[in-house]
């Protein structure tokens, strides 16, 4: 699925959520907010929100006039991609591979500093190999609260793909966000991938 598979593991993998630990771990925010958020990949530009909260977020999207809504819970390792309107979701456990890229302390010391979204951030370098053979090269511009304003990179998978994307925020707002957001609706029906991808106009493929 073009955009939310490849954008989904790309923010995931930058930006996901982790559940809190002894050491801080990329894009565990230390304060929940909500911001508009721009995703260019493809060679197509996807503006959305996304709200957040430590170890989880949620990211509103419209896809070929779809509405759609993808919720990342790092606590229970899956990302559940959701058509609310049509009463069915499906979900993607999260690669091995995330983990690999999502701990802090790998970083390094910042390249410099530089405002984004009104707020001072940190540039970082981002050249790391996964334990599948996946590899992730970029930067990231992260704040003090460990929120990710800003990230411009490349993920190869094991089989050699290269997925290209930049994710920006803006509008950025602190403060509780809303339980609920992260949680699937009652009653919605649980669809194979395969399933789902036909009803967004897209294709899967192998």
């Amino acid at each position: 699925m073009r955009f939310m598979l490849s954008c989904l593991l790309l923010v995931a993998a930058l930006v996901g959520a982790q559940p809190a630990r002894a050491q801080q771990l990329l894009g565990d925010t230390r304060v929940p907010y909500s911001a508009d958020r721009t995703v260019v990949t493809g060679g197509k530009t996807y503006v959305g929100r996304v709200y957040a909260s430590p170890g989880k977020q949620r990211h509103e999207e419209n896809i070929n006039g779809l509405p759609i809504v993808a919720i990342l819970r790092a606590d229970k390792k899956v990302a559940w991609l959701e058509l609310a309107d049509l009463h069915i979701f499906t979900d993607f456990r999260f690669p091995d591979a995330i983990s690999d890229y999502a701990s802090q302390d790998q970083l390094g010391a910042p390249i410099g500093s530089e405002p984004v979204a009104g707020l001072m951030a940190k540039k970082y370098r981002i050249e790391r190999q996964g334990s599948d053979g996946s590899q992730m090269f970029g930067y990231a511009w992260i704040n003090d609260e460990g929120i990710v304003l800003k990230l411009d990179g490349s993920f190869i998978a094991p089989n050699g793909r290269e997925t290209k994307a930049s994710y920006e925020l803006s509008n950025v707002r602190r403060g509780p966000q809303q339980p609920g957001l992260f949680e699937l609706p009652p009653g919605m029906t649980r669809l194979p991938p395969e399933a789902v991808a036909p009803l967004m106009g897209i294709k899967l493929k192998p």
